[in-house]
């Protein structure tokens, strides 16, 4: 049935929409539009084209990029967001090193970002993440590659301002669901 199939998903669906949100509030509202749109056109799903996983992820990628565009237009320049943009907290745990690096990944254009994202934290394989991105297998494998050397090189690139990027939730919180997901994951051992 679709929907214990759909079920079976939603801890990797909503990993990988807190990647791409880089918010978990965010992030929920993308999982649970993306699962209502899966839902709605679960009879169009054609298992031919590929498995219901990689279909999956590519409808919370396609809601993510919807939107933010649905932000860019409803953008309005109020006091309060000018404030956001442009006072900074000090927060001591988002100068460690996974706070840099995430930020790192979120400052990657968003075509090798979404790649690196399904691969390395998600854990798709080239060809599932290639269902996904609507390319090549080896074009993920690509975009992969560059991805880990340029965020690497962010990471370690002393003129490189970190606090330029997205501000991310705590890198605690982070690890923690990360690990949460990977409970979550069957045991295939």
């Amino acid at each position: 049935m679709f929907a214990n199939e759909l079920e079976k998903f939603l801890p990797d669906l909503w990993a990988y929409a807190r990647m791409l949100c880089a918010d978990a509030t965010h992030a929920d509202d993308v999982v649970q539009n993306a699962c209502l749109k899966a839902w709605q056109k679960h009879d169009q799903f054609d298992p031919s084209k590929g498995p219901l996983r990689a279909w999956l992820f590519r409808i919370v990628r396609n809601e993510f990029y919807q939107a933010k565009r649905s932000e860019k237009v409803r953008a309005k320049d109020t006091s309060q967001e000018i404030d956001t943009q442009w006072v900074a907290e000090c927060d001591l745990e988002q100068r460690s090193d996974l706070a840099r690096l995430l930020r790192a990944v979120h400052a990657l254009k968003h075509v090798q970002r979404d790649a690196f994202l399904l691969v390395a934290a998600a854990g798709f394989t080239y060809e599932e993440a290639a269902l996904v991105l609507g390319c090549s297998a080896g074009t993920v494998k690509s975009r992969v590659s560059r991805a880990r050397e340029m965020a690497f090189g962010l990471f370690h690139s002393e003129g490189w301002d970190s606090a330029e990027t997205v501000t991310m939730s705590s890198p605690l919180d982070q690890l923690h669901e990360a690990l949460n997901r990977i409970q979550a994951m069957p045991n295939t051992a």
